[in-house]
């Protein structure tokens, strides 16, 4: 066993390719907000914008929408989505009945995800005016440690299929917090509830979270 980690500690670091580095740069952008629901991502201004090739940028693109953060346009190139009402529904609808499954089994045993924790305090040491990609990156990072916290295989295969539309509704989503310490201490209240060891308490709790995120986005539209 000792052999194999050691192998492990010496394996040379797997090499990032130009399409993962641009993809990962264009992922940062649009959970920064810099680019509008509805708009596109023009091949001639982000080859300029980022000093790689036409076709660098497609390959990264396309990975993009793997994940859900861009639409591919027939004949008109990547978009960012733009959700409608029944999309925020959907997504959200969605979302909470995944989230409510871990959180019955996460209740069982009592355990909070410690990376769950480590987002909040990301919340609390950060502000609104920094990198909005920050926030929405710890408000994902909290979630989907709750949904590996269920231990489910088949959960996180779920959430990770929606979670990029997710992310994209959390972008959103900043304009409603007065202060990231507001959106710090909400999450607490979440882990709190978990805490009481109590199903019908912290499903109420997040499911208030949920809806709270659906009236604002469907309100704001």
């Amino acid at each position: 066993m000792k052999q194999v980690q050691d192998l492990d500690a010496n394996a040379e670091p797997v090499p990032v390719s130009a399409v993962d580095i641009l993809a990962q740069n264009l992922r940062r952008r649009i959970l920064s907000g810099d680019f509008q629901p509805g708009e596109f991502l023009r091949d001639a201004r982000m080859c300029e914008e980022h000093s790689t090739s036409r076709h660098t940028f497609r390959a990264a693109a396309q990975l993009l929408v793997t994940q859900g953060l861009l639409r591919q346009i027939p004949n008109r190139g990547f978009m960012l989505p733009e959700f409608g009402p029944d999309d925020i529904v959907d997504i959200t609808r969605v979302r909470g009945a995944i989230e409510g499954e871990a959180i019955r089994l996460i209740v069982l045993t009592g355990g909070i995800p410690p990376l769950a924790l480590e987002a909040v305090e990301v919340m609390h040491a950060s502000t609104l005016s920094s990198d909005r990609s920050a926030l929405v990156t710890a408000d994902r990072d909290f979630h989907r440690a709750i949904i590996a916290a269920s231990g489910s295989a088949r959960l996180k295969r779920a959430y990770s299929n929606l979670e990029g539309e997710i992310e994209l509704l959390l972008v959103q989503r900043q304009a409603f917090y007065g202060t990231a310490e507001e959106m710090a201490l909400e999450h607490e209240r979440l882990v709190k509830s978990l805490r009481s060891r109590h199903f019908d308490t912290a499903r109420e709790a997040f499911k208030e979270h949920w809806e709270d995120l659906q009236i604002k986005l469907l309100d704001q539209r």
